[in-house]
């Protein structure tokens, strides 16, 4: 737990409100955008977003649980191998639209949601009650 302001906030809890709000922003980029200018300025920060997050826990909360948890390195193996997963769709939606356009790009975060759906759910079953247990949080994170 860390200390915010006038509470301590659980480090799971604030993971699950992070990956709610990528739901939604993946939501609404799947349900349309009014311009093209717009969807792909929105998709991009989205992407920006989300590959930021993961380069975050690849590099702070992943090496952090793993000298801290041993237990958790086959649940560690998968969440990164995902997270490849993932970024290689976050660079082919970047990739159509910088040469196809938006709607080149609705199978692709079609491919994406069901990925990423898959990868927060099994990541908070798995890690969000030891986190919010946690009394100490990696520097950097």
């Amino acid at each position: 737990m860390y200390k915010n302001k006038e509470r301590l906030v659980a480090l799971g809890d604030e993971l699950v409100k992070l990956h709610d709000g990528f739901r939604r922003q993946l939501a609404g980029l799947r349900n349309g955008a009014p311009g093209a200018a717009e969807l792909r300025e929105h998709c991009l920060t989205f992407c920006e977003a989300l590959h930021a997050h993961h380069a975050g826990e690849d590099a702070v909360l992943f090496p952090h649980l793993d000298g801290e948890h041993p237990e958790l390195a086959g649940v560690l193996s998968r969440l990164r191998q995902e997270h490849h997963v993932v970024a290689e769709l976050l660079a082919r939606i970047r990739a159509l639209l910088d040469g196809g356009g938006p709607a080149s790009i609705g199978p692709e975060l079609d491919r994406l949601a069901a990925e990423l759906e898959a990868h927060l759910d099994y990541e908070e079953e798995q890690l969000v009650p030891l986190l919010n247990r946690m009394t100490t949080v990696p520097e950097g994170l």
